[in-house]
């Protein structure tokens, strides 16, 4: 196949290429490409020697451009007798260096045809320009060809391939070439282990990387910083922050000192999982070796104290990154904006935002979510709206949780008719809704009544190519059940078990509740069997919603009776469940019971709500009996005598 090059020179490595090999596997075949220079510089003619040294000093000195290197190849290529391959390889190194990868194939497939033998440095060469392309399979073809002239591979033609597998995310089966190098003798060096322990970490296959680094020690083969900083990262990312720390401890006991990335990931990881005092003083020791703190870890630091809400050391945080001479970047204002919001503080969120503007810091579609977020949930629907359309004033493409984020806003706020307008944008923007608008719209039509168009849109969700996740079942089958419709929600929970979603208590529950709403107690309590007989055990919230039921049926005893199995199975009873059967006592004045149970309830700490304190209240306004029996009750440790502030 002839291959026609166009080639213009730009910095000395652009170009353009009007048609580039289309097979690698020509690569194996004597069919020689045609390369021309547009614009090749004549040399001043020289004996084949001294050009020889001429262009490896050309090559040497970095300054070549591709048009020099094609029109150097051209020439070399003409010479009689012809010159070394190790002038050919300098030639080939450069081209490679400038990332021209296609021109490195075509120039050794001219090699090949010529009848140029190749060394192990031109294979290398060859095999880094298909990694580079992404041509593993070619990449492996080169080795077989390696090894089928009789050289030996070398730890660059490991590293080579074994990096070009892990840039495909296929860093186990590079795992898998490397232990069958070794089978054959080859011994890897910390380079060699240093690119699999990398690309284990970054396809998050820590505990596989961790394991092959024992591996390397075993061998002899000490980690260098790059191979620990790696390890520790992927640790803390991983949220298994005590191993890192483990690793940071063996890696200075060997002598090696940690720089501000492996600080960095540790700072990260323990500000992650709100182990902020131990964050500090990594932190500390960090600077006390004379390593400069970086954004990254300032924003680590800050987004880990906003997250428990310590604003007075975020401030000094902040403060301190200022005066150490480093500006904020768009994720530091983002990381403010979003927790400040989730702290309901919207109007100090407002003012980190105009900060942010005014800095020249452009706000991302994040930063306008979370404040827009913010905004929805402090009710102040006006001006989301007015931030939802800045975005796309701005030229920011919005996205499906922009849309969620309002739609929620909306629906939380009983705007149905907008949160569905809004709805019917998205399809049109063609913005494609996910299960969380359909969750959050099938709710609200739910709470608003409106049953049956609730029951409409998530039928219509396969329609629209988005199948309804677990959340969307139990969303729909507690707003049939609140609303009556328990034959309805029975159909959906038996056609959930046929499908991949197993059940769970919370589904039970809902169930359960349903049928204690519509007076059906002999099958919620068939339904509350079931759930043992499935391996399922109760938990309060189940516990109180039955006992409930048979409160309000009158059925005093067995919801005691139930009350006190619930215990013994270790499940404790909590306020609600207190209060529950205490109301149900005393709504059939059975007083002597139902102070029993306040006894024991306040004995445990725990508050009575404000219809049995009013139902109390009344009682002891007319039985002075009752009235010193509950002033003699134990009162729970900070809690006031409410029922008796009157």
């Amino acid at each position: 196949m002839m291959l026609k090059r166009a080639i213009s020179s730009n910095n000395g490595a652009q170009r353009k290429t009007t048609k580039t090999p289309l097979s690698l596997s020509s690569l194996f075949t004597k069919n020689p490409p045609q390369i021309s220079s547009s614009n090749a510089k004549k040399t001043t003619l020289l004996g084949p020697n001294e050009f020889e040294y001429y262009i490896r000093h050309q090559c040497k000195s970095g300054k070549i451009n591709l048009n020099d290197a094609l029109s150097y190849f051209e020439k070399l290529i003409k010479f009689k007798p012809l010159p070394s391959t190790d002038t050919f390889n300098h030639v080939l190194g450069s081209v490679l260096k400038l990332r021209c990868d296609a021109d490195v194939i075509s120039m050794y497939r001219e090699l090949n045809y010529e009848g140029i033998k190749p060394n192990l440095s031109t294979l290398n060469i060859l095999l880094s320009s298909c990694c580079h392309l992404r041509q593993i399979n070619f990449g492996f073809c080169v080795l077989g060809d390696i090894t089928k002239r009789g050289f030996e591979p070398d730890l660059v033609t490991a590293g080579r391939l074994l990096k070009g597998l892990c840039v495909e995310g296929k860093a186990l089966e590079a795992v898998q070439v490397f232990d069958k190098m070794r089978e054959r003798g080859f011994q890897g060096d910390v380079f060699t282990y240093g690119i699999l322990i990398s690309g284990l970490c970054k396809i998050r296959e820590t505990g596989f990387a961790l394991k092959l680094y024992r591996k390397m020690a075993e061998r002899n083969c000490e980690g260098d910083l790059v191979i620990y900083s790696r390890i520790i990262d992927s640790l803390c990312k991983d949220r298994l922050v005590d191993e890192g720390v483990n690793m940071f401890f063996e890696m200075v006991s060997k002598g090696i000192t940690p720089d501000v990335v492996v600080y960095s990931s540790l700072v990260n990881g323990l500000c992650s999982i709100g182990r902020l005092k131990e964050a500090v003083k990594f932190f500390d020791e960090m600077v006390g070796r004379g390593i400069a703190a970086d954004l990254v870890m300032y924003n680590s630091l800050i987004h880990g104290f906003c997250q428990v809400g310590m604003w007075k050391e975020v401030t000094k945080i902040f403060n301190w990154m200022i005066g150490e001479g480093i500006s904020p970047d768009e994720i530091t204002f983002t990381t403010l904006i979003d927790c400040l919001c989730k702290e309901g503080k919207v109007g100090k969120a407002h003012e980190i935002f105009s900060l942010m503007r005014q800095k020249g810091k452009e706000p991302n579609l994040f930063t306008y979510n979370s404040l827009m977020g913010g905004l929805c949930s402090a009710g102040q629907l006006d001006e989301a709206a007015k931030l939802f359309g800045l975005i796309a004033d701005q030229g920011i493409e919005l996205n499906v949780f922009s849309y969620n984020i309002m739609i929620n806003g909306y629906c939380k706020s009983w705007k149905i008719e907008e949160a569905f307008q809004l709805f019917q944008k998205m399809h049109f923007q063609g913005c494609k809704p996910n299960a969380i608008t359909y969750n959050t719209l099938i709710g609200a039509l739910c709470q608003a009544g409106r049953v049956r168009m609730a029951k409409k849109m998530f039928d219509e969700m396969h329609v629209c190519g988005q199948s309804p996740i677990f959340s969307t079942y139990v969303v729909m089958l507690d707003g049939l059940c609140k609303n009556g419709h328990v034959d309805e929600a029975m159909a959906l929970f038996r056609s959930l078990e046929s499908n991949k979603y197993k059940s769970s208590i919370e589904l039970y529950s809902i169930l359960i509740d349903g049928m204690c709403r519509t007076g059906r107690l002999e099958e919620a309590r068939n339904m509350f069997n079931e759930m043992s007989q499935k391996e399922f055990v109760p938990d309060v919230v189940t516990y109180n919603i039955m006992i409930n039921g048979l409160c309000k049926k009158g059925m005093l005893l067995e919801a005691d009776k139930l009350l006190i199995e619930k215990e013994e199975k270790g499940c404790l009873p909590n306020s609600i469940s207190f209060n529950i059967i205490i109301q149900g006592f005393l709504r059939e004045n059975n007083i002597h019971k139902a102070m029993n149970l306040l006894e024991e309830m306040r004995r445990r700490n725990f508050a009575p709500n404000e219809a049995v304190t009013s139902m109390l209240l009344h009682l002891a306004v007319g039985d002075s009996q009752c009235r010193a029996t509950l002033e003699s009750l134990p009162v729970p440790d900070g809690l006031q005598q409410g029922i008796f502030a009157e």
